[in-house]
């Protein structure tokens, strides 16, 4: 299991981790979002807790595009230099990509909760995974940020970061946590409906700033 990876201290104190991403944001009056809250609580306090830093539940997302992160030089779009501000990269890529056609929404499903610190999510069904599989290329194209591996993205909403390594044995029970939990709260969280996809920015993992949405109207 990865550390902190650069975003939070050992003790979980978050850290400058300036970039920008797009995403869609759990609907914070939804009772999957309330269903999440509980989930992250149950982590919270088990005998795991003292192994992560858990998210603030009003960052809750999923991520369907990342953009600029400190730790990917790859991740600095095409025709900019290596060094520019994450400022000046936002302003390019919100100019890129305002006219795109994207969906105006999504529906996902979770399939699992993972190490107990995210849910892996996929469409609700094959048409629907197919409208984030587009979306992504669309993405892609138009900022000119080519990741890793990008047809092997695993869509998910993270709730906590690892801080530490952890043995075998102990993955291994924390694995086993995750799938009673998975068992227990799969219904309640159930499908979820996502919005448009925003253009964010954010300064720590706890907060991500809407600056777009992605249907050619600013937030």
């Amino acid at each position: 299991m990865p550390g902190g990876g650069g975003k939070f201290t050992p003790d979980g104190q978050a850290l400058i981790w300036p970039g920008n991403t797009f995403i869609c944001h759990i609907n914070r009056k939804s009772p999957q979002w309330e269903a999440m809250r509980d989930l992250q609580e149950q982590v919270k306090c088990s005998e795991f807790q003292r192994f992560f830093a858990f998210l603030t539940p009003t960052s809750f997302h999923m991520t369907v595009f990342q953009g600029l992160s400190p730790d990917l030089p790859a991740s600095m779009p095409d025709g900019l230099a290596p060094n520019t501000p994450r400022d000046r990269v936002s302003a390019e890529l919100m100019a890129r990509t305002r006219d795109l056609v994207l969906p105006s929404s999504f529906r996902v499903t979770t399939t699992e909760l993972f190490a107990l610190h995210s849910l892996t999510t996929v469409g609700a069904d094959e048409a629907a995974e197919a409208d984030l599989r587009h979306a992504r290329r669309i993405l892609r194209d138009a900022t000119g940020i080519s990741p890793a591996k990008f047809d092997y993205y695993v869509f998910h909403i993270t709730m906590a970061y690892p801080l530490d390594w952890v043995s075998d044995t102990l993955a291994q029970e924390m694995a086993d946590f995750s799938a009673e939990l998975t068992a227990d709260v799969a219904e309640d969280i159930g499908p979820i409906d996502l919005g448009a996809i925003e253009f964010c920015t954010f300064d720590t993992m706890h907060h991500f700033e809407p600056l777009m949405h992605l249907t050619g109207r600013s937030a």
